[in-house]
Formats: C-alpha cells, sequence, structure tokens
C-alpha cells in the first residue's frame, strides 16, 4: 500500500465490518458517500436474499395414496407445523366428503340413498360432480363418473373380488345403472339428484387432482404465491422452483412391476431436490410447469391378470369392460389440476385416434406413451410444453 492510501475500517449499524482502500486525498463528504453506498448495497443484498426463503417441504397421506407441498413461506405465512396442520385439514375435509370408501361420507350416502330428490352435498363435492358432467359433454360419454356399479364389479372399488371376469350377464345388469344423463347438479344451494334410483358415483378419476387445486388455493390463502403441491401424482405448479422460472417435475416410465400392483399411484415424479423420487423409478420425460398443472393416467399399476389377458381399472363406461388399447399412460398439462385428471381418465377410454384428435382440436397438451410390442413410444401433442425433454 503507498504512503498516498490507508486502509480504513468502518463498521455499519449491523455489526459487519467494512474495510476500505483509502486515498489519502479523498475528501470527507466523499468517504462518506462510498461509505453510505456499501452500506446500502449490504442492505440490498441482504433483502434479496432474505426475500428468497428456501423452499419448505411438506407431506402426508390422503386419499389411500400421499401428499405433499412445496413452498417458499412469505413473511406472513404462519410456521410450517401450522401450514401442514391447515393442509391436512382441508384433504381430511375432501375425503369426508367424496370418498367412495368411506361408508359416512356425503358421497356414500348419495350412492346409497333411493330417493330422487334433490340430495345437498358441500360445494366441494357438486363443483366437483359439475366438472365430471362437462368432461363427460366433451368426451360424448367416455368419462363417467356414474361408472361405480362396474367398478365394483370388476373388484377395483371398496369391497370389490379383483381377479375375477364378470359375466356378460352382469355386465348388462351393472350397464343398466351407468349413464352421466341420469346424474343432475346445482350449486345453489348446492346438491346432487339422480333421475334413476340405483346410479352410483365414483369421483376418484377427478378428486386427487381437484384436491391438489385446494391445496394450492389454500397455500395462497396463507400467503405463499411460490409452490408445487402434489396429491396421488397429479400436480399444481405456481411461481418459481427452487432452480430457477418453473418448477421441474418428472412423468414417470409406465413399467409395470409386481410390487407396485396395490401401491398408490404416483405417475408424476417431482425431481427438484429429489424431492419424491425414487431411484427405482425411471422418468419418461422431464418438464417445467410454470403456473400449470400436471396429471398422468396409466395402467401399469391397479390391474389384473387372467391367463394371458390383463384387465385395468380404466373402464369404459359405454361396453361396461377394461379398456385394451396400446396406451400405457398419458400425461395431461392444463392450468386446472382437476381438469388435467378427468381428461386423463376420458382420453385413455377414448383410444389413441379419438382422443389425439380431441386434444389438437381443443389444443390439449398431452404426452401419450404407447405399447409397440416390447417398446414404449412417446407421442407429444403440439400444445404438449417445448420445454421438456425425455430421459
Amino acid at each position: 500500500m503507498s504512503a498516498a492510501q490507508a486502509r480504513v475500517e468502518r463498521r455499519c449499524p449491523t455489526g459487519a465490518l467494512i474495510c476500505l482502500v483509502e486515498h489519502a486525498g479523498w475528501t470527507p463528504a466523499l468517504r462518506r458517500a462510498l461509505l453510505l453506498s456499501l452500506i446500502l448495497l449490504y442492505f440490498s443484498a441482504h433483502s434479496l436474499s432474505a426475500a428468497e426463503p428456501a423452499a419448505l417441504t411438506l407431506h402426508g397421506f390422503t386419499m389411500g395414496s400421499t401428499w405433499s407441498a412445496k413452498y417458499r413461506p412469505a413473511t406472513n405465512t404462519p410456521p410450517a407445523r401450522a401450514v401442514e396442520q391447515a393442509l391436512q385439514a382441508r384433504l381430511d375435509d375432501l375425503e369426508q366428503q367424496m370418498s367412495t370408501w368411506r361408508a359416512d361420507s356425503d358421497l356414500s350416502r348419495f350412492n346409497a340413498s333411493r330417493d330422487t330428490n334433490w340430495f345437498p352435498v358441500p360445494r366441494d363435492t357438486a363443483l366437483v360432480v359439475r366438472e365430471a358432467l362437462e368432461v363427460s359433454r366433451l368426451t360424448d360419454g367416455a368419462f363417467d363418473v356414474t361408472v361405480f356399479p362396474l367398478v365394483q364389479l370388476w373388484g377395483f372399488g371398496p369391497g370389490g373380488r379383483k381377479g375375477r371376469v364378470p359375466s356378460d350377464a352382469e355386465i348388462t345388469a351393472a350397464l343398466k345403472r351407468v349413464g352421466w344423463q341420469k346424474l343432475h347438479v346445482r350449486l345453489d344451494p348446492p346438491a346432487l339428484r339422480k333421475s334413476q334410483a340405483d346410479v352410483a358415483v365414483d369421483l376418484s378419476a377427478l378428486c386427487p387432482g381437484y384436491a391438489s387445486d385446494c391445496l394450492g388455493e389454500k397455500l395462497e390463502a396463507l400467503g405463499v404465491s411460490e409452490y408445487l403441491v402434489e396429491v396421488g401424482g397429479e400436480f399444481r405448479a405456481r411461481g418459481n422452483g427452487a432452480l430457477g422460472p418453473g418448477w421441474r417435475v418428472g412423468v414417470e416410465r409406465p413399467e409395470a412391476r409386481a410390487g407396485d400392483l396395490q401401491s398408490p399411484s404416483l405417475a408424476g415424479v417431482s425431481t427438484q431436490n429429489g424431492d419424491y423420487k425414487s431411484p427405482a423409478r425411471a422418468l419418461a420425460a422431464t418438464l417445467t410447469l410454470t403456473n400449470q398443472s400436471l396429471a398422468t393416467s396409466g395402467d401399469y399399476r391397479n390391474f389384473f391378470t387372467v391367463g394371458s389377458r390383463r384387465f385395468s381399472h380404466h373402464l369404459d363406461p359405454r361396453s361396461g369392460w377394461p379398456t385394451d388399447s396400446a396406451i400405457a399412460s398419458i400425461s395431461v398439462v392444463h392450468s386446472h389440476t382437476m381438469r388435467a385428471d378427468a381428461l386423463g381418465t376420458a382420453l385413455t377410454v377414448l383410444g389413441f385416434e379419438r382422443a389425439w384428435a380431441l386434444a389438437e382440436r381443443e389444443k390439449f397438451g398431452v404426452l401419450f406413451i404407447l405399447r409397440d410390442d416390447e417398446r414404449l413410444v412417446p407421442r407429444r401433442t403440439s400444445h404438449w410444453p417445448q420445454l421438456s425433454e425425455p430421459e
């Protein structure tokens, strides 16, 4: 250091020590201005760091599957434990409303009733049924939540006998109770009505997606604007993730393994910071969700075999039989998770050619993974996110 320079130390109000190499010719005013600039720079950097807290992760169980939430807390967000309790309470309420596995749920009571008058239900249930009927109209009945008698008959519902192929007479009898036009909904006051006394409803093709939307809305009510939530593998993302714009998620490669047949479906897998990613799960594709939702539907987990034939839990409400097509899985990107969830099932039932035509016409972002002998072949619609890549 030259004689014209001196090492000067200043302590800022935070206690940090600021070291300057000061020229002897500097005026007191210049020294004060430089010191003030450094202090402001320190506070600016500190504020930026405080404005981007590390993401917190919560998880639990619901609806026979799992849920997770990864979020950046805001300054007014409650502690993580309180957030977890609020999210779990919301999910427990939804399960009490719409689970067919609970005899005391609102939906189970509606199914058991033989009254064809308006049956009061919570608003959540009415909203989900309204969405179901809209998707039924969109798909000409390929999607139908009155399919519950068939679900029970094929053994995929509560108390079912999975592994037995029903007789033609049994399928015909069950089909007489199926038909989305026999179900009606109103929102004010919320209620359902069946025009045939023995109609029964299964909302499992929409509930995880709707629950994911509800978790996101609950986080937003708690002041959170950046999050990735997931219920049963159906994702909703808002804001920025841990690694930059959007949230990085993966689509699982649809490969059936014997140990998976009774396990909850987790078709979408978060890849950010290893959250909910199992090393055993190979990915077919990864993509970045920015204010979007992702739902995946596949036939590779919930099925049974008789001889050499495999019977999927995806049931065609028009024929009464499980779907039998080249589609191994379908992933849908949409602005709402519930719609993406319902479309995954609907497009599977339609079959590839009709599903592709509908997705292109309605501008849905869809990734089809098709079986071609022993190979899995991906097919993406033109509105599938461009910033995605195969694994």
